[in-house]
């Protein structure tokens, strides 16, 4: 089947498509571009191609859906659409013009209800803490159980706010450190540490070009907030963007670079960072966390890897059947596999992921919390006793696509939901 979609999108697409396609993000292209250019049974064909490579991928398959419209070809973009409400998604497809020739027919009009229904509210998510009139992007946030306080890092405002067991928020680094926008962060609390993983990003106060792919750790005393020191990511000529992080019992270290197909590591006594590992698998790592001697990382448009720290080798995780893992942000550990939140598909929701006894297969998702009021723009995870602890309107809207340097305030909501 591959070998002749091949034949058929070379006689398309010409000579420049005759290669091999080592990737779906290859086929995406091609795909994209011939939709642009109207013509549909050559972005059909590229489409098909992707998700024979990432066949849960919501974005490819309402891409085919449209080609397949837009070509005349109804059973076939009834047949994408059905994949795609599968999915659990709940794409707005009513006004799409795409889908104009389907209109007023029965199997589009149930596929319109089933896509309304995965939009409609599930489960529960109860606000822990506001942050009224914000005007930051929170992202990280990690308990320090022993005392109750709840820290958040700011990744426009370049700060850590502390909220305290009474509820009080107060700013616990100084605002003369020098720190970029705080995306992570995770406590080590044998060692009276702080970590925070530091990107400079167009959306952080008082950015400088000259900032542009810089990244670090940061390294704060716990009970004071002193800064102890800042490890940058080695320079090598590419732009890096650490994302979050977890630390294993002898204090090291484990961060995700976005930006970079790397996941590094710090131990507290050396000086420099080195790779853990560095793998083309990786586009856009995300969350991270420890299991055994497993990371776990989400990647936003790959899905979820486990690297073995011992082989120091990195395994793709299929995801189940009607099911999708793309769009992962934040991970946590819990009993028996996973949390995650999951922003970058329609809506955006909290799910559990089952793991078989030896880690190495996804054996089920669980939708915990979607389509909830205030369930949206939605950052990093904790795990809070039982409760699953997350960030909802962080403040990416306002800043992603950028519409003003400084959008208006927001409210900011830590959400918790309860582990079934």
């Amino acid at each position: 089947m591959r070998r002749s979609l091949l034949l058929l999108l070379c006689c398309a697409l010409g000579p420049a498509a005759g290669r091999a396609q080592e990737s779906h993000f290859e086929w995406r292209e091609i795909a994209d571009s011939a939709f642009q250019r109207k013509d549909y049974d050559a972005a059909r064909i590229g489409y098909l191609s992707a998700l024979e490579l990432r066949p849960d991928s919501p974005r490819y398959l309402r891409g085919l859906a449209s080609s397949a419209a837009l070509a005349h070809n109804r059973a076939g973009a009834i047949t994408a659409l059905r994949r795609l409400a599968a999915l659990g998604v709940g794409a707005a497809i009513e006004k799409d013009p795409a889908f104009a020739s389907l209109q007023g027919e029965p199997d589009f009009l149930r596929l319109l209800q089933v896509l309304a229904e995965n939009r409609t509210p599930q489960g529960q998510a109860e606000v822990l803490a506001e942050l009224p009139a914000h005007s930051g992007i929170i992202e990280g946030l990690a308990l320090r159980e022993r005392t109750g306080d709840l820290f958040l890092g700011d990744a426009h405002l370049r700060a850590i706010w502390r909220r305290d067991h009474t509820g009080k928020i107060l700013r616990f680094t100084a605002e003369d450190e020098e720190l970029f926008g705080i995306f992570g962060l995770v406590l080590d609390e044998e060692r009276d540490t702080l970590w925070a993983a530091t990107t400079a990003l167009p959306a952080m106060d008082n950015y400088a070009p000259a900032q542009k792919g810089q990244a670090a750790l940061a390294d704060f005393e716990l009970s004071t907030g002193k800064l102890r020191r800042i490890v940058p990511v080695p320079a090598d000529g590419r732009d890096h963007a650490l994302g979050d992080l977890t630390v294993d019992a002898n204090g090291t270290v484990y961060a995700t670079d976005s930006l970079a197909p790397i996941i590094w590591q710090f131990s507290p006594t050396e000086a420099e960072m080195e790779k853990t590992i560095e793998a083309p698998e990786f586009h856009s790592l995300q969350g991270i966390v420890l299991f055994r001697r497993t990371l776990f990382v989400a990647d936003y448009a790959n899905g979820l890897f486990a690297v073995d720290l011992a082989r120091r080798s990195v395994t793709p995780l299929e995801a189940p059947a009607d099911t999708t893992l793309l769009g992962l942000d934040g991970l946590v550990a819990v009993p028996g596999g996973l949390a995650a939140v999951q922003n970058g598909i329609e809506p955006q929701r909290v799910v559990r992921i089952a793991l078989s006894p030896d880690l190495g297969t996804v054996t089920g998702l669980t939708v915990l919390a979607a389509g909830l009021p205030n369930l949206t723009d939605l950052a990093l995870i904790t795990l809070v006793g039982d409760r699953l602890t997350f960030i909802a309107g962080a403040g990416w809207d306002g800043f992603d696509p950028p519409k003003t340097p400084h959008p208006r305030t927001h409210t900011v909501r830590i959400l918790q939901t309860a582990l079934p």
